[in-house]
C-alpha cells in the first residue's frame, strides 16, 4: 500500500496544464518543465509532475527534474530577506548599498551591469539586485543562512558553508524544486 497527499484528480488537471505549457515553452527552446504543488495548510504534496509532455521525445525526458539538484539562482534571496526582517537586522527600507565591491576577489555584478548607489532592502529584493543581496549575506553570515536552509529542508548543501561562500546567494549551490517549493510553502505557516 503507498499513501499519498496527491489529490488524482487535481492532478490529471496539472499535468494537463504543464504538458500545454511545457509544449509552448518548447517552441522557445526549453525542453523540459516539472510542477510540485504543496498544500501550504498541511504541507502534504498534491501534484507532482517530475516532467512534463512525455509524449514528447527528446534526449533526458524521462528524468524527474522536480528532484533534480539544479542551480538556485536568485531564489534564495527572499529567504535571505526574511530571516534579516525576522532578527530585526534590516526593515523593509533599511538601505543596501549597491556600489562596486571587490571582496577577496569576489565581484558580484548586478545583471544589468549597473549600480545604483543606496537600495531599499524591500526594493533591491524585488529589483532581484545581487549587489545588495551579497552584502546582505555578507552582514547575516554564510554559516548562520546555510544552517537556515538545511533546518527549513534544504536537502542539498553536503559541503561546508564556506565552499559556498558569498556566491551562495546568486545560485553558488543548487538545490531541488521539491525542496525549494516545500520551504516556500512553510513560510505561508511562519509569517
Amino acid at each position: 500500500t503507498v499513501r499519498t497527499g496527491i489529490d488524482a484528480s487535481f492532478q490529471k488537471r496539472i499535468s494537463e496544464l504543464a504538458d500545454s505549457w511545457s509544449d509552448e515553452l518548447a517552441k522557445t527552446g526549453i525542453a523540459d518543465l516539472s510542477v510540485v504543488v504543496i498544500d501550504v495548510n498541511t504541507g502534504s504534496t498534491i501534484a507532482y509532475i517530475g516532467n512534463a509532455s512525455q509524449s514528447r521525445k527528446r534526449n533526458g525526458m524521462l528524468v524527474d527534474i522536480a528532484s533534480a539538484p539544479r542551480s538556485t539562482g536568485s531564489i534564495l534571496k527572499p529567504l535571505l530577506y526574511c530571516a534579516l526582517l525576522q532578527e530585526g537586522d534590516i526593515l523593509p527600507k533599511s538601505l543596501i548599498p549597491d556600489l562596486p565591491v571587490n571582496i577577496n576577489g569576489f565581484s558580484p555584478q548586478n545583471f544589468d551591469q549597473k549600480f545604483c548607489g543606496a537600495v531599499p532592502a524591500d526594493e533591491a529584493l524585488a529589483r532581484s539586485l545581487n549587489v545588495p543581496a551579497v552584502h546582505m549575506l555578507r552582514r547575516f553570515g554564510v554559516q548562520k543562512f546555510c544552517n537556515i536552509l538545511k533546518k527549513s529542508g534544504m536537502g542539498t548543501l553536503a559541503r561546508p558553508a564556506d565552499d559556498y561562500g558569498l556566491s551562495l546567494i546568486l545560485g553558488g549551490a543548487e538545490g531541488t524544486l521539491l525542496d525549494i517549493t516545500r520551504i516556500y510553502a512553510s513560510l505561508s505557516n511562519t509569517y
